[in-house]
Formats: C-alpha cells, structure tokens, sequence
C-alpha cells in the first residue's frame, strides 16, 4: 500500500512540475525579452531602444496569403488586342412557299413561311421581316434577302396534274 501511495506522490509531483514548467515557457512567455538589437539606442540617457521588427516575407506572400480575407485572385496580364474577328453572316431565314392565288384585282399573293411561322400572305414589293418580295408569278415568287436572290417555285410540288411525273 505504501508504494502505491508513493507512486501517486511521485505522479503528483511530476504533474505540478510540468505545469509550472508549461506555465513559465509557454503561457507567460515574451519573445521580445531575450532579443538585443545592436546599433538602436535612443538619444536620451543611452537606453537601449526596444527592438523593431520587420515582416520575414515579401510583398508576395503577404498578398497572396491563404488564410487573408483580403485574398484576391492574381490580375492577368491585358493581352494585346489583335484586331476584332469579322462577325458571321447572319444565318439564312428557311422559306417555304405554301401557295400562289390570284385576287380579285387581279395580282398574284403568294403565302410564304419563314422559319416556320405562319404562312404570311404577301404581294409583289411587300417586306415581311428583312426579305423583300421581288415579284410574285402564277408559279413561282421571287425574293431577296441580304442582297440574295431567292427563288421559290410551286414546280416541284406534286399536284393533280403531275402526280404521276
């Protein structure tokens, strides 16, 4: 029984001196006490100045610090522009003609889609969008669009008459 006791005594020992030890060189600790900076005395009554210390890193690291809320990306360098690349011709509008009649005053309207829409009547000189009707004739409408010609014909849908050609 008495050698538990010492053992305890022993631990308890060991314990408070750690302690006190952990307490002098890490609680209490001041890392400016044991550093002498030479050449820095003040004017009055030659004291030592207390030491001014500087940052051990650059600019650099400063600025790209990980843990900085003030962190920000790298800027990238501005690359010369080389001139604007010609933009694309506008994409070709898809017509379909639907038709061809003849109205009472004796004109021919021809009914075109455009992009699938609906059939749009339209009349010799008429524009509808950005393509203008040329001509309208009993088969066939001419159009032009973005300086284009464009030639739509009832030819070569099957009706009646041709069904067999």
């Amino acid at each position: 029984m008495i050698i538990r006791w010492a053992i305890l005594g022993l631990l308890c020992f060991a314990v408070l001196a750690l302690s006190i030890d952990m307490y002098k060189e890490a609680i209490i600790y001041d890392p400016l006490k044991n550093i002498e900076v030479s050449g820095r005395e003040t004017a009055n009554n030659g004291k030592q100045a207390s030491p001014v210390f500087e940052a051990a890193w650059s600019k650099d690291i400063a600025d790209n610090n990980l843990f900085s809320s003030s962190r920000s990306a790298v800027q990238p360098k501005p690359q010369p522009l080389q001139g604007r690349p010609p933009e694309p011709p506008p994409k070709k509008p898809e017509l379909y003609l639907r038709g061809i009649i003849l109205d009472q005053f004796g004109d021919y309207v021809a009914y075109i889609e455009k992009d699938r829409a609906k059939a749009t009547a339209v009349r010799k000189g008429d524009r509808f969008d950005d393509v203008e009707v040329v001509d309208v004739q009993q088969k066939s409408v001419e159009l032009r669009w973005n300086e284009e010609n464009i030639l739509l014909s009832l030819d070569r849908i099957k009706t009646i008459k041709n069904r067999g050609k």
